[in-house]
């Protein structure tokens, strides 16, 4: 029998690269998917890979009337 790999709130937070507050407030918050074991809360690795994909936001592409992006730097083209 196969156990996943399950994360603590630390892991989780440098995984993704936030504080582990973040983390907890998610937690609170049900934003984030978790577990409960006990009074611990443990996160699948898997799910919060698949979590985290799920919410990338894809560029915009070539569509007729689109915004320009803002020059870097301050100066215009």
């Amino acid at each position: 029998m196969e156990y996943e790999t399950l994360l603590n709130v630390g892991q989780v937070a440098l995984m993704l690269g936030l504080s582990a507050a973040t983390i907890r407030k998610w937690v609170l918050l049900r934003y984030i998917p978790y577990r409960k074991i006990g009074r611990a809360v443990r996160f699948s690795a898997l799910e919060i890979q698949e979590w985290a994909k799920s919410r990338c936001v894809a560029p915009l592409g070539n569509q007729k009337g689109r915004i320009e992006a803002p020059s870097i730097g301050g100066r215009e083209k």
